[in-house]
């Protein structure tokens, strides 16, 4: 019976996480400015509307610019204050999260065994002998050294797709400002593999890995800087493979396929923020948007 109202309950906040993100909007979150209107027009502009609207407003070339390339301002957004919209990276990704915990207790008979017992002072025991100073944790090469860095790499992707200064390295190429990124999602990475493995909805929280099951240090740091790797690897993939297939073979289906296929960790990262699997930001953009975004830097 706990391990059906476990079960229920995963799938309540699952169904949270799903409002949340879907209610977000992609309102950017840094305060921007009209920095190509002359001082008069500022001035008559700033008559008309309150400070707090003023600092929500883009710039209005790179409006006309968005509107022509049929992209969202923010994809392109020249400023240098623009941050990442951390609300919804964190959202997305404990989305992602609730989702690989809820097929554990649904499918795994040892999550489900642990579920029983007094569950604070389990988690608790769990925390603890996750946290021992040993590096293995009893499970097999690929599940150490594959499955979990693309799970890392799904979070640097869920971070790099609500960065509004992230690159696409199909479009731009793999440039200084490309690796800096990557190195950035290695961070944010580490907090959601973390929170998956002792986090309040985690391995340690459900099924009690560290206590009931063995538990080792390899995932807290194999999960990031592996998933980094896996990260650059399927960028390496799109740009190289797919692109250019894409180029030769015209059909849609093909496409989508080999997108799927050969970029999983991104594909999920598209999905957990409602988006189709094979989406990719080069489809919308006409002509380089790396040419383009020169003029705002």
């Amino acid at each position: 019976m706990r391990v059906y109202v476990f079960v229920s309950a995963l799938y309540a906040e699952l169904l949270a996480f799903t409002v949340a993100v879907h209610a977000q909007g992609d309102v950017p979150s840094a305060k921007l400015f009209i920095g190509r209107s002359t001082p008069v027009d500022q001035e008559k502009i700033r008559e008309k509307l309150h400070a707090e609207e003023l600092d929500e407003m883009i710039d209005p070339d790179v409006k006309d610019l968005a509107d022509r390339m049929n992209v969202d301002a923010a994809d392109i957004e020249g400023v240098t204050d623009v941050t990442v919209h951390w609300r919804k990276a964190f959202l997305e990704s404990g989305l992602f999260i609730a989702l690989m915990n809820a097929k554990r207790a649904a499918l795994e008979p040892s999550t489900q065994a642990g579920l029983k017992g007094p569950f604070f002072k389990d988690y608790w025991r769990s925390i603890k002998g996750s946290l021992k100073w040993k590096w293995r944790d009893g499970d097999d090469f690929f599940v150490n050294y594959v499955r979990h860095p693309a799970e890392g790499a799904t979070f640097g992707f869920t971070m790099r797709q609500n960065d509004p200064n992230s690159t696409d390295p199909a479009s731009c190429g793999f440039s200084k400002k490309y690796f800096k990124q990557t190195f950035k999602t290695v961070i944010f990475s580490a907090i959601e593999s973390t929170l998956f493995e002792i986090g309040p909805v985690s391995e340690a929280s459900i099924g009690n890995v560290g206590y009931f099951k063995e538990s080792g240090l390899v995932d807290f740091f194999i999960t990031p800087t592996v998933g980094a790797g896996f990260m650059i690897g399927q960028d390496l993939l799109d740009n190289y493979v797919v692109k250019k297939l894409e180029r030769k073979i015209h059909n849609k289906m093909f496409s989508a396929t080999l997108r799927v296929v050969l970029n999983p960790s991104r594909s999920l990262a598209n999905t957990v923020a409602f988006k189709k699997p094979w989406y990719r930001k080069r489809d919308k953009l006409k002509g380089n948007v790396c040419d383009c975004l020169g003029r705002f830097h």
